[in-house]
């Protein structure tokens, strides 16, 4: 089925083509496009185009575009591109914690150069936004809050509120504090409207209000305001002070990200490694994963090599060692998945713990039951000219192998991803590693172990057993 391209695609490739043209007009091409589509221009522009264009557009639509631009881009770079008071403009038409991710990327020097040309207030503002971690609740919160004291009148707190929302482009809910600027609760504009004009807002707000920590993980303020369907969260210190507001946008990119982190770290990937890096970075990145790989594949080889002499008289057994461990390692995959995509949405109680693992113990094992039955069947066909009794118990030996394995896939892939969680180690991490690991070993163990036990007997010890079975076998 051929892809089908956007006009919003078309029109951001045909302004690129045109802008390699000596003579492009830039103010004219940008003209053409949105915020969003200037964005994707200046992330897949070289260097010189991006200060050409950068130069000639309006503050308040440079603005919104570099705000639009992907972290992975570094768009606080494009700042540099310009002078210093040029680029404070930039911030003035920013929001108060998009202006910080910006010059979170630069160094202090240059974030410096840059604020000494705004206004103290705005500067203090920053600078306070800045010593968060950004994958904290205060990274990512907006200070610009409405608010109203709880000793006010509706008639004074409606004033207060249009008096407050004039610099604002949008709010969705008004908060409530005391004198000492302790969150309280919040009102709703239609509350707030409807009351009477003596009437206190202490007697008209909800205190049924679900607010974060500044230091809360963002992962985990995702988590609430998808719980509970808020557009809007507020952030307080230790003492319940308000601090500012996290809307559901910031959260938008916070599942992205969090999401892309665990994507790549299930794959063995570090997050570290940018997208749109090198590939010394991403060899950097990849490397210690893959030496770790190599140190649990060679565990799997040693289990094989204490088996050489089953190996050698049975060299059919080599031929299912990928079924067995491959089948399980997928069933294994599954269950991890589901696993960690529980962990990173609502989370694992203790007390849930054991259900979880007990299912999947319970979906290994009929998986382990119809997968082994099938491929015992299969063998019976494939190698119906051996000896009836030896068919037999390769099915029978097959079939444990898979059952086993499957239902031991399903434990591990469930308990090892809890058990990090609880240790503190991010599951997606190291997980998949593990699984790849437990799933051949046992898979192996089991199947020449039971073959060493079951299928030994039955090859006579005189004959070794070649590349095709010889006479002890194929005598009916």
């Amino acid at each position: 089925m051929a892809k089908t391209r956007s006009r919003e695609e078309d029109r951001v490739e045909r302004v690129q083509r045109l802008l390699k043209s000596p003579n492009a007009r830039i103010q004219a091409l940008m003209g053409v496009l949105h915020p969003t589509e200037i964005a994707q221009v200046l992330e897949d522009t070289p260097h010189d185009t991006r200060r050409k264009i950068i130069s000639q557009l309006p503050p308040e639509v440079l603005s919104e575009a570099i705000s639009e631009m992907d972290e992975d881009s570094y768009p606080g770079q494009l700042l540099l591109l310009l002078n210093p008071e040029v680029a404070a403009e930039i911030l003035k038409e920013l929001d108060f914690d998009d202006g910080a991710d910006l010059l979170s990327q630069l160094p202090e020097h240059q974030q410096n150069a840059i604020m000494k040309y705004l206004p103290d207030e705005e500067e203090d503002v920053l600078n306070q936004l800045l010593k968060y971690d950004e994958d904290t609740a205060g990274g990512l919160m907006n200070p610009e809050v409405v608010s109203v004291r709880e000793n006010t009148s509706k008639l004074e707190a409606l004033k207060d509120v249009v008096s407050q929302s004039e610099e604002m482009e949008e709010f969705y809910t008004i908060y409530v504090t005391d004198d000492e600027s302790i969150l309280k609760g919040y009102l709703t504009l239609r509350g707030l409207f409807v009351a009477r004009g003596t009437e206190l807002i202490r007697n008209i707000m909800s205190t049924d209000i679900v607010s974060v920590a500044v230091d809360m993980d963002q992962e985990e303020v995702a988590k609430l305001m998808s719980q509970y369907n808020l557009p809007t969260l507020p952030v307080v210190d230790h003492d319940g002070k308000l601090l500012g507001r996290v809307t559901f946008d910031d959260v938008m990119d916070v599942i992205e990200e969090e999401s892309t982190e665990d994507l790549l770290n299930f794959a063995g990937v570090s997050d570290e490694e940018n997208l749109r890096g090198g590939w010394a970075d991403a060899v950097k990145s990849r490397i210690p994963w893959l030496l770790i790989n190599l140190v649990t594949a060679s565990i799997a080889a040693f289990t094989i090599s204490n088996f050489s002499d089953t190996i050698n008289k049975l060299v059919l057994l080599t031929t299912l060692m990928p079924i067995i461990a491959g089948v399980s390692g997928n069933g294994a995959t599954q269950t991890l998945a589901v696993t960690i995509r529980r962990i990173s949405t609502d989370g694992i109680p203790t007390r849930k713990a054991f259900g979880v693992v007990l299912k999947e113990l319970s979906v290994g094992g009929m998986n382990g039951l119809m997968l082994g039955a099938v491929v015992s069947i299969a063998i019976s066909l494939i190698y119906s000219d051996l000896r009836p009794e030896f068919i037999a118990m390769l099915g029978l030996v097959v079939f444990l192998a898979m059952f086993g394995n499957l239902m031991l896939a399903g434990f591990a892939g469930s308990i090892i991803p809890i058990t990090l969680e609880r240790l503190g180690v991010d599951p997606a991490v190291a997980s998949s590693i593990l699984i790849t690991a437990f799933t051949d070993i046992i898979g192996y163990l089991l199947l020449f172990g039971l073959a060493s036990k079951i299928l030994l007997p039955l090859v006579s010890s005189v004959h070794e057993i070649g590349s095709y079975f010889l006479d002890p076998l194929l005598i009916p």
